[in-house]
């Protein structure tokens, strides 16, 4: 696997880490289109996602450019197969759990404050703004050296916004959710936009839509079930 190709799949990862809404959603099915934006140049991909609350299991089928399959799990052990060479490789850390995603901060009613809590995070303040609720979230000491606080709007209790400032209170990052769509026991933002600034003035856009919503009973697929072959070379 070349290293430019596993990066932006770990790219497509975090994506989903900014933080599907509530219970009765056992398992969600739906098709993503992802591109990022740097320098004038531009990259693409297309994937499926299939996600099952009762195991946590979060399973990414890329379609293309890609033929891979990406599997995370609560544990926040991460493995992407490439089903052509038939090799695994394997990474384990919390940010890659599939308990710090959309899918799961959407399924569980975590749209209040995107998983910040779980982090220890405290909501220090809280505005009104005609209809949007502008909230300031404060990190824990442990996270101090990342950010001085974290910015979220509301509208209509879902979340539209969130401004990610660092330590020397910089912003540095821009996730905006847009175009809602309600489905039986689910509200689901079918764009999120995202932009990164890097230092120096540079940028990085993340546009990422997502479609063919299936859940529960509709959702049925063989690759809720996909296992990684036992043979598959483990690789670096």
């Amino acid at each position: 696997m070349r290293s430019r190709e596993l990066t932006f799949l770990l790219v497509i990862t975090v994506i989903l880490i900014t933080g599907f809404s509530l219970t009765g959603v056992d398992r969600v099915k739906l098709s993503m289109f992802s591109q990022s934006l740097q320098d004038g140049k531009a990259a693409s991909l297309e994937a499926i996602l299939y996600y099952q609350s009762l195991d946590g299991r979060l399973i990414t089928k890329f379609v293309d450019p890609l033929d891979h399959i990406m599997v995370t799990n609560r544990h926040g052990e991460l493995t992407v197969y490439d089903p052509a060479e038939n090799t695994v490789y394997r990474r384990q850390s919390l940010e890659y759990s599939s308990e710090n995603n959309l899918v799961y901060f959407f399924l569980h009613g975590k749209t209040r404050d995107l998983g910040l809590r779980d982090m220890g995070f405290i909501q220090t303040r809280t505005d009104f703004e005609e209809e949007l609720m502008v909230s300031r979230w404060e990190p824990p000491a442990s996270l101090g050296h990342l950010f001085s606080h974290i910015q979220l709007v509301h509208e209509d209790y879902m979340p539209v916004y969130a401004g990610y400032y660092d330590a020397s209170g910089e912003l540095v990052k821009k996730v905006y959710y847009s175009d809602y769509r309600v489905f039986p026991d689910l509200i689901l933002p079918m764009r999120i936009t995202e932009f990164n600034y890097l230092p120096g003035g540079d940028s990085i856009i993340n546009r990422v839509s997502f479609s063919d919503v299936l859940i529960n009973r509709r959702a049925e697929s063989e690759w809720f079930e996909f296992e990684i072959p036992d043979d598959a070379k483990i690789i670096d």
